[in-house]
């Protein structure tokens, strides 16, 4: 049994990274409920989210170009 044609082309979007402070005055990059990273500042903490931003553009470019090992 195989997909609607439709279905294949879905691409799952994770939510979006956003800077909260904390009760402690540190200001957290989240995703969800998950804190990825942290700073003193909150200029830092964007700089952190920008980095992440980067991040996850080059992993999804890397994404197709890997091979297998030993194939």
């Amino acid at each position: 049994m195989s997909l609607p044609p439709n279905d294949k082309d879905v691409v799952m979007r994770s939510p979006r990274l956003t800077i909260k402070q904390t009760p402690t005055g540190y200001w957290t990059v989240q995703r969800g409920s998950v804190e990825l990273a942290s700073a003193m500042t909150r200029s830092a903490a964007e700089r952190e989210r920008e980095l992440l931003l980067r991040l996850n553009a080059s992993t999804e470019r890397r994404a197709g170009t890997r091979t297998a090992v030993g194939a």
